[in-house]
């Protein structure tokens, strides 16, 4: 892809994506909770996301989902310091798509100072090599109706299959629509 003149292209060489494990706990809930709150919190009442992060970024969460062979998590590294983190489910259905077909990224939430500087298309692209490597036919993935994200993926390759909603209690009502993406690999 050529550049317009002018811009510059973003440097990836320091960007490490790193598996997780229970010794990386910690980091995986820091980076998660303060990426969500920073985006966020204007879904919810109070401006309390509780909800989503008791059944996100707790360590006993992290523990089933690391057990089960359908989850893998990472941590997204700028050098040394943790940027960001994703979850993947390697099999995940999705109509009219089987889940031997579909491949999701569940979460991707990088800080807010680390946005825009080309991360999340390497994230994009690390998932969509993993989905490629398991033959799937189609990643997939759910992102809020409103906000930044949605162009992001548009511009990323993804298109809309359908509408949803957030379903989780004490989001606000105006604040529930989502759209489901999904990109051919």
């Amino acid at each position: 892809m050529a550049l317009k003149e002018g811009k510059r292209k973003p440097k990836f060489m320091d960007i490490a994506i790193t598996a997780l494990t229970r010794e990386l706990f910690d980091v995986y809930c820091a980076i998660g909770i303060k990426s969500y709150r920073q985006f966020y919190l204007h879904l919810w009442e109070d401006e309390d996301p509780a909800p989503y992060i008791n059944t996100s970024f707790t360590q006993s969460i992290l523990g089933q989902e690391l057990a089960h062979p359908n989850h893998e998590h990472f941590i997204i590294y700028q050098g040394a310091s943790p940027v960001g983190i994703f979850k993947v489910l390697l099999h995940s259905k999705i109509a009219p798509y089987s889940s031997k077909e579909a491949f999701l990224l569940e979460k991707l939430y990088l800080l807010r100072e680390y946005s825009g500087k080309g991360i999340g298309t390497e994230v994009l692209n690390f998932a969509e090599n993993k989905a490629k490597e398991l033959k799937k036919e189609i990643l997939w993935l759910d992102t809020m109706k409103k906000g930044p994200a949605l162009n992001f993926y548009l511009k990323n390759g993804f298109k809309i299959l359908r509408e949803g909603v957030l379903d989780l209690p004490n989001v606000l009502e105006n604040e529930r629509q989502m759209l489901i993406l999904y990109k051919t690999v």
